[in-house]
This record gives structure tokens, sequence and C-alpha cells, in this order.
């Protein structure tokens, strides 16, 4: 035990450039140090361990069984660190606290403007800062500690995650189009052949999303259709649908809102194996903060307290 008595903040951030760059050579730049330097402290805390942490050869290093693990410590750690200066830094601002939230861009619009009215009603002093991404990405920076709670789509992955979940509702999955485009004026009932004829903002690769999208394809029997972008921004897909007739998919709520203002319609068509599960997902035992927060969002999006896993 006597290597931790010796680590400093300063060690744990020059592990993780390390591990995240794989090279002693642009890792030491970034520290501050000769890589000589860097190459004896690794060298020494290994020793100190009785494990090897990097796995090294002519060409390339990577991080070794051990070495991942000691690393997903040490990111934890830091960020530990970087949320308690957050909440300090709230709390001399006045503040309760702050709180990062990680939310599907299609599911922003439809629960952060209710739930932060009610929070300024309420006269509740927090601080809110949301990230909106894929669940791919948001599901690590949950294990990092680096986001609070997500708010997402609860899926096979979610669920073998090991991360704690209340369900909020169900919202099914989508294809949206402008007012303007042809399908969405059509009267005949609309296929997947007759929707793939037009192009389509398409989301990220590798995000759950995408894998439904070309799941939804693959039962269909149906090629790719053109591609004009791929994204997830709910206000960026809506422009560009509407400017180059594109069809996208997004959440029924979201397309619900902006056909209220006549901007956007549901083009009746559903995808193969998608869930509809929107739940907050959050890491380890929930803070004081983050309880009440996730209680005032129950609260707002109606969902039923008695639906946690």
């Amino acid at each position: 035990m006597q290597w931790i008595r010796r680590l400093k903040f300063r060690h744990l951030e020059m592990l993780v450039v390390l591990g995240r760059t794989g090279s002693f050579g642009r890792a030491a730049a970034l520290c501050g140090l000769s890589q000589p330097a860097l190459s004896k402290w690794v060298k020494d805390l290994e020793q100190s361990l009785g494990v090897i942490l990097f796995e090294r050869s002519t060409r390339r290093m990577s991080l070794s069984e051990d070495g991942a693990l000691v690393m997903r410590h040490a990111e934890r750690v830091l960020a530990d660190m970087a949320r308690l200066h957050g909440q300090l830094e709230a709390r001399r601002e006045g503040k309760a606290g702050r709180l990062h939230v990680g939310l599907l861009a299609a599911l922003a619009p439809v629960v952060m403007p209710e739930v932060l009215a009610r929070v300024q009603e309420s006269g509740w002093a927090i601080d809110v800062q949301t990230v909106e991404d894929t669940m791919d990405r948001m599901v690590p920076l949950l294990h990092e500690r680096r986001l609070d709670l997500i708010i997402g789509r609860l899926g096979s992955r979610e669920y073998a995650s090991g991360l704690n979940h209340r369900l909020l509702f169900e919202d099914r999955l989508c294809v949206a189009a402008p007012t303007t485009h042809p399908l969405a004026r059509r009267r005949r009932p609309v296929s997947w052949a007759d929707a793939c004829a037009y192009p389509w903002i398409i989301p990220p690769a590798e995000s759950p999303l995408r894998g439904m999208f070309e799941h939804t394809l693959a039962h269909e029997r149906l090629p790719p259709p053109r591609v004009a972008l791929e994204s997830a921004s709910v206000l960026t897909n809506y422009h560009v649908a509407r400017r180059l007739g594109c069809l996208f998919a997004t959440s029924e709520r979201v397309v619900a809102l902006f056909a209220e203002q006549g901007l956007l319609r549901r083009i009746p068509l559903s995808f193969a194996a998608a869930p509809n599960a929107i739940a907050m997902l959050w890491s380890g035992e929930a803070t004081p903060l983050l309880e009440r927060f996730m209680a005032l969002i129950e609260k707002e999006v109606g969902a039923d307290p008695g639906a946690r896993g």
C-alpha cells in the first residue's frame, strides 16, 4: 500500500494521458515531461503494483488487462475530483450543487423544458449542465462518472451495463418528414420501399439507433437508401430534411412537438425490434441532489414511481 501514499493526482493524470494516447512520446509532451522520465515512472509504478500496465512492442504500446483496470479507477478518481470542484463552485454561487445530465438529442426538447421550468418555479437553485449525444457515447461517461445521469432509450445493452435505471415513459421510434414532403401528403399506405426511394438523414455510425435502422432494412430486405447526412441533432435534421426533402428517424414525441407547429409529420412505418422504454440511468448510489432531481423528472413526465430497476 506504500505506492498509494506516494501517488498524486498528477500521476493519475499522467497514467490516463498515456493510456489514451498509447504513446510515450505524445504523453510525455502533453504532460510536460521527458520521455525517459515518463518511462521510468511507469516502470517504477509497475514494480510497486507487481503488474504490467502497458504491453510494449516495436510498433505500438497498449494497455494490459491490469492496466485497463487501473486506468478505469484513475479516470473515476479524476472525474470525482472534477465533480467535487464543480459542486463547490456551484455552492459558492449560492446553488445547491451541480449535475451533469446526458440526453438523447431527440429527448432533450421533450424532457428538459418542463423540468427546468419546474426547477425555476420552485426556487431550487441548482446548476444543470447537459450533453446531447448517442447512448453508445454517453454510457461510458456515466461509468467514468463524468455524467451523473442519462435520460435515454433503454435497450438490451443498457440493461446489461450494470447501471441503475428508472423507467419514465414509452416512446416509439418513428419516421419523420417535413410537411412539404410527398410522403407526408400521401393518402394511401406507405411502405418501407416507398420511404427508401427518398434521401435519408441517418443516425451516426455505431449508435444504437443506426443499428435499429439497419436491422429494419434487413428485415424488410431492402438496400440502404441514398444518404444525405449522418446526424443525431433533431434541429439539424429538421432543417436539412426541409431543404433536401429527406426522411429521418426520431422520437414520436419529438414529431408531435414539431407537428404542433406544422413543421413535421409522422410517416406510419414501424422499426423492427426497437425498444420503446425511456429511462433514467445512473451509476452507483444516487446522491440526495440527484435523487431530488430524478423525482422532479418523474413527476413532470408522468413516470410510474414503482417502475424501478
